[in-house]
């Protein structure tokens, strides 16, 4: 389970604290992110925007539940926002003199199109899951971490990051659509 936040510290806008939250609380706020971003660099504008919305928002937060879970839903409804703003502005709409800057289809465009899929139903099946579940997911598959470091970070036994990583994925698993996304996701990463 990760510590609790010192939220004097954080309303106090404690440099070294800012800090060491947005190092270790980034990568699991992409994992949610990566399901709405175009790209990476529109990913990474989300975050930015996530986290300003975190600290703006910070004397709403409550800690009955973990500080990550919260900056999690925040995260999930800055996303959500700014896909409907995206929409309501109807940025694919081209000009058509802009059509000379298009790309051609190429023939990876439809593999693209299935990534694109494949990621968004994953990150909202992780999306689903309970913190713990999560978070362990994130640190394992997503960033690599071995058992030890997931551990250490989550201040767990390595036997609870296994479990932690099984139930997790048993869920996502067992989600409707998510089943076979999972396992051609799986075969991609090795």
């Amino acid at each position: 389970m990760t510590p609790p936040i010192d939220l004097e510290r954080l309303r106090a806008r404690d440099p070294e604290l800012l800090e060491e939250l947005v190092r270790d609380v980034s990568p699991q706020l992409l994992a949610v992110i990566r399901g709405y971003a175009r790209d990476g660099d529109h990913a990474n504008d989300l975050l930015q925007d996530c986290w300003i919305q975190i600290l703006e928002r910070l004397e709403s937060y409550r800690p009955r539940g973990t500080f990550v879970g919260w900056a999690v839903a925040v995260t999930r409804n800055v996303c959500k926002s700014s896909l409907r703003r995206a929409r309501r502005t109807d940025q694919a709409e081209v000009g058509i003199d802009d059509l000379d800057g298009m790309p051609d289809p190429a023939p990876d465009h439809e593999e693209q199109r299935t990534q694109r899929r494949l990621r968004t139903a994953l990150f909202k099946a992780l999306d689903k899951l309970p913190d713990r579940e999560r978070e362990t997911i994130v640190l394992r598959v997503l960033e690599g971490r071995t058992t030890e470091e997931t551990a250490e970070m989550q201040g767990v036994s390595r036997a609870a990051v296994r479990d932690l990583e099984e139930r997790g994925l048993y869920r996502i698993r067992r989600m409707r659509a998510v089943g076979t996304a999972l396992e051609a996701w799986m075969d991609r990463l090795s």
